[in-house]
């Protein structure tokens, strides 16, 4: 891999990634010295099928084996039989003329319509080509090359070959070369080819298939450039998916302070992308013409999107449409969508990233060429991105869509939320309640200090503006406002705030008794019993029929209970919370992400795991919705948990996140609370490894632990070492254990890095 920039991985990095299917890869290497096989490689795009493969080829080379590599034709088109001229027709143009004389002459003349080494013009179809007669006589030549030191022959982007090269493959399955030779076809999963090869089988066994996965997170994180910022890091990792063309994508040419405003997962799938300038384009140079220009036409439509829509924006007639789009599907970028009719990008961060590289060109020289494509049909995300990018002053009627789309995604998507809010208040007279929903998004996507800002200008209107002088308007202003001065630490402040809102706004709002119970927790032991008081009469005020702020309500009067030392009340008040913001889903728990925070200060203190569990939830749920006003928070609880729990290590690692996100926030005592906890921390940790070490690896246990490497599962250690699985379970628990390790890639790593963890005692 090349190395782009200061800080990026090294190349043991990128090495140790899919070390077990390489594994696999060279025992079905070894295998083939006794009997020619077949391997299928699959695995989505930018997974790293190419990556491994050459890896493979690397190794074989060492080895001794002959290497031949082709791929198939590239961008559409191609000649018969292409991946194999481009994989053995050099080595025929260097092959001794005794070699080829053992073909035969009979051979040499079939071999002469396909390969130009031999002196024959490939033809531009199959035509007259007997495919039968050339994969015999391809058989022969690998059997040539082959010799006594074995043949690799790898396949690259097979499920771009024609059917001829599947029927080859067939014929090498019924019948195997003479000769070590292994065959690996590496292959998408989408399209009528893939389905074929997918298809092939054998009596004997004699494909093996390896599916290629994205990589765990440990393994991912490993790929990731030194001087990523904590929020950064975690983005990219979140965005990624574990898909290593992905993370070096998302990654490369970054600077370490990018990624300073979260972004939600949904931002990704439409829209203007919310990714860094500095991500690296996707090489989409496998896709032909028309499918680029289409897939770029896709990501300006956005997620999900029609063929029409796709039609509309590049230009196309809606039979060209479905060609490009039936090539994207085979090339693994865009599946079926939710409706028939439908499609989305596989991965939302692919669409993000065309669409920064070529969509938005797209979708401007689409205006331009016919202003009308723009709007794609009149959909909502085609119309609000189009508004998103342009630079006019919207119309009253644009940015009467604009409030109605902000106020519909300010929970799920803040910070376009923030976007829309503030383009909307651009239209000359636009009501004051733009500007409060612009201060919700920017207070909901971590910049309280911006929303404060704005909020310093309005507050003096709420007196004589209609508008805000009403009890439910003003009474949610305020909510808003006290939470942004509540991420500052500037509590007093906050209460003044939420004390001065008339008795009749705080019962339209039950968001504001919520509030106040919540800024009542983080003030500490003067102010629990009023919390306790503040909780309950949240639980009062929630109509039975608001399940999502029913479970808010519960979560903090949870919280309280525990702050006033009440254990048992508050487990059973947090029993009662937890399943109704279970059965929320990711989407409709959206509005109360907070209360998993609660039910973490709840468990906390008496059982780690639980309160690591809810910690975690709430955590995942403000990154996928890009609540960074949360992060900070709910990682500070998380590293709470984690030290109770057990796992000093995961402690520190979160508690550094919280100490950066409260530094971002410019939360100064937050910020300063966040460093002295980090440090404690940090001690703990060191204190544990410190421990660690003085309990070396036992020999029995060492062995065992060196067959993680290799990727044996506990079964094929427990067969090798002839010993039962519940042993060998017992002797991870006990390596684990005294290596302070999470998962076997780092008692692998450990291992490796450190020898004195796996001396034996």
């Amino acid at each position: 891999m090349p190395h782009g920039h200061a800080g990026q991985p090294g190349h043991t990095a990128w090495q140790g990634a899919h070390a077990y299917e390489l594994a696999v890869l060279m025992e079905e290497l070894e295998r083939a010295r006794t009997s020619a096989g077949c391997v299928r490689l699959t695995g989505e795009p930018w997974v790293g099928k190419t990556r491994l493969a050459l890896r493979l080829a690397r190794a074989a080379a060492h080895q001794g084996w002959t290497v031949a590599c082709g791929r198939a034709a590239r961008g559409g088109g191609g000649r018969p039989f292409h991946a194999l001229v481009d994989a053995l027709d050099d080595r025929l143009a260097a092959a001794d003329p005794a070699v080829l004389g053992r073909l035969g002459a009979v051979r040499l003349r079939v071999l002469a319509q396909v390969f130009p080494a031999l002196g024959g013009m490939p033809p531009a179809g199959l035509g007259d080509i007997d495919v039968h007669a050339v994969a015999r006589a391809v058989r022969a030549v690998l059997e040539q090359l082959a010799g006594r030191r074995g043949l690799l022959l790898v396949l690259d982007d097979a499920h771009r070959a024609g059917g001829e090269v599947a029927e080859f493959t067939e014929h090498l399955l019924r019948r195997p070369p003479d000769a070590p030779v292994l065959t690996v076809l590496v292959h998408r999963g989408g399209g009528p080819a893939a389905r074929r090869l997918a298809s092939l089988a054998h009596a004997d066994g004699a494909v093996r298939h390896l599916a290629l996965r994205p990589l765990p997170r440990e393994a991912a994180a490993a790929l990731l450039p030194a001087g990523l910022g904590p929020l950064h890091r975690e983005l990219i990792l979140r965005d990624g998916a574990g898909v290593p063309g992905l993370l070096r994508a998302l990654s490369d040419g970054a600077a370490p302070d990018a990624g300073g405003v979260p972004h939600s997962s949904l931002e990704l799938a439409c829209g203007p992308s919310p990714l860094p300038p500095t991500a690296q384009a996707l090489d989409l140079g496998v896709l032909s013409p028309l499918a680029r220009r289409a897939v770029a036409a896709a990501a300006a439509a956005g997620d999900p999107f029609t063929p029409e829509e796709v039609a509309g924006t590049a230009l196309l007639s809606v039979e060209e449409a479905l060609r490009a789009v039936d090539e994207l599907h085979s090339e693994g970028i865009v599946q079926p969508g939710p409706r028939a009719g439908w499609f989305r990008f596989c991965r939302p961060a692919v669409r993000a990233l065309v669409y920064q590289t070529a969509g938005a060109a797209a979708l401007r020289a689409a205006r331009k060429r016919a202003p009308d494509a723009a709007a794609h049909a009149g959909t909502a995300t085609a119309v609000l991105t189009a508004l998103l990018e342009s630079a006019a002053p919207p119309t009253a009627r644009e940015a009467e869509f604009l409030e109605a789309q902000a106020r519909a995604t300010v929970f799920a998507q803040p910070a376009r939320a923030a976007r829309a809010a503030r383009r909307a208040a651009e239209c000359p007279g636009a009501p004051p309640g733009v500007r409060l929903l612009l201060c919700q998004a920017l207070v909901l996507s971590g910049r309280p200090a911006e929303a404060l800002a704005e909020y310093a200008r309005l507050w003096p209107r709420q007196e004589t503006d209609q508008a805000l002088a009403q009890a439910a308007v003003w009474a949610e202003a305020a909510v808003w406002r006290a939470r942004a001065l509540r991420l500052l630490g500037a509590r007093a402040q906050a209460r003044r705030v939420l004390r001065a809102v008339p008795a009749e706004g705080r019962a339209a709002i039950p968001a504001a008794q919520a509030e106040l119970a919540a800024l009542l927790l983080e003030s500490g032991r003067p102010a629990r019993g009023a919390a306790l008081t503040a909780a309950r009469r949240a639980v009062r005020c929630v109509p039975p029929s608001d399940v999502a702020a029913h479970g808010h309500a519960l979560a903090l009067l949870a919280a309280a209970h525990a702050a006033q030392g009440a254990a048992g009340t508050a487990r059973e008040v947090a029993g009662e919370a937890g399943p109704l913001l279970s059965g929320l889903g990711r989407e409709g728990a959206a509005p109360v992400v907070e209360a998993w925070r609660w039910l973490g200060e709840a468990s906390a203190g008496g059982d780690g795991r639980r309160a690591r569990r809810f910690f975690q939830r709430g955590f995942d749920l403000a990154l996928h919705h890009g609540q960074g006003h949360l992060l900070g928070p709910l990682a500070r609880g998380l590293a709470g948990a984690c030290l109770e729990s057990g796992d000093p290590a995961a402690a520190s690692a979160h508690a550094r996140f919280a100490a950066a996100e409260f530094d971002r926030l410019t939360a100064y005592d937050s910020a300063a609370a966040a460093q002295d906890f980090l440090e404690s921390v940090e001690r703990a940790a060191q204190k544990n490894s410190e421990s660690d070490r003085c309990v070396p690896l036992s020999a029995r246990e060492r062995e065992i632990a060196m067959l993680i490497g290799p990727g044996l599962t506990n079964q094929q250690i427990a067969a090798r070492m002839d010993i039962s699985i519940k042993t060998v379970e017992t002797y991870m628990g006990r390596i684990f254990k005294k290596l302070g390790a999470r998962s076997r890639a780092q008692v692998v790593f450990l291992l490796s890095a450190d020898p004195v963890a796996g001396r034996n005692s």
